[in-house]
């Protein structure tokens, strides 16, 4: 029996994440989306801005208490730039917030499906056969990021990617499962797929904290 659609913010889908029904023989094996937190600190660098915002604050108070500063006269001010950070963190939060909402990762029998994009939602498509490579970066917490090299043959703009892409090649972007959790079981059920879809795979270490996948583009050809 088919699966109903459900309607969704994207329309309907047959299930959350996929534009149509998988085919005959194609199975879901894997869905889950980035966590929120992980964005906020990796994409938006809310540690980085907090702690930007903190050393204005602590030299305000500084440059104010040398020039002989009232002390109500010191902290207003101070305070003022905390203020604005806070709120500066609360945008950034809310913008991951979103990005973590309007995404999905699937990985199927035979392919992985990205369904990104916040403004303007599309759906990402990425057969195994086109991965040149993959790699894992595990953190200690079990959140991580799963990097997919693709053959020079199939290309994806980093502008649909962003932010679900790692390094700064524009040219050639690798599309990216962020900051998932249980990323190095995730990282397992990819490498299964990959191997029982096109006979090559993830090496066993790709439960560790990075692995990569054998280059495959001499056994596609």
């Amino acid at each position: 029996m088919q699966a109903r659609p459900r309607l969704t913010e994207h329309g309907l889908e047959p299930v959350p994440g996929l534009p149509e029904a998988l085919p005959s023989g194609e199975v879901l094996l894997w869905q889950g989306a980035p966590l929120w937190s992980e964005i906020a600190q990796r994409v938006f660098l809310v540690r980085w801005v907090g702690g930007y915002f903190v050393a204005l604050f602590l030299w305000e108070l500084m440059d104010g208490t040398l020039q002989g500063g009232m002390a109500a006269d010191v902290i207003g001010p101070a305070m003022l730039l905390m203020l604005v950070g806070a709120v500066a963190i609360g945008i950034l939060a809310l913008l991951a917030k979103i990005v973590a909402r309007t995404s999905v990762y699937s990985i199927t029998s035979r392919r992985l499906v990205m369904r990104v994009g916040v403004a303007l939602p599309i759906t990402i498509n990425i057969p195994f056969v086109a991965l040149a490579g993959a790699s894992l970066r595990n953190r200690k917490d079990g959140a991580g990021d799963i990097i997919l090299e693709l053959l020079p043959s199939h290309r994806i703009s980093w502008i649909a990617l962003w932010p679900h892409c790692g390094g700064w090649s524009f040219g050639r972007p690798k599309p990216m499962l962020r900051g998932i959790a249980n990323a190095a079981a995730v990282a397992e059920i990819l490498g299964n797929a990959v191997a029982s879809s096109t006979g090559l795979g993830m090496s066993r270490s790709a439960l560790g904290a990075e692995s990569t996948m054998p280059h495959t583009e001499a056994a596609m050809a």
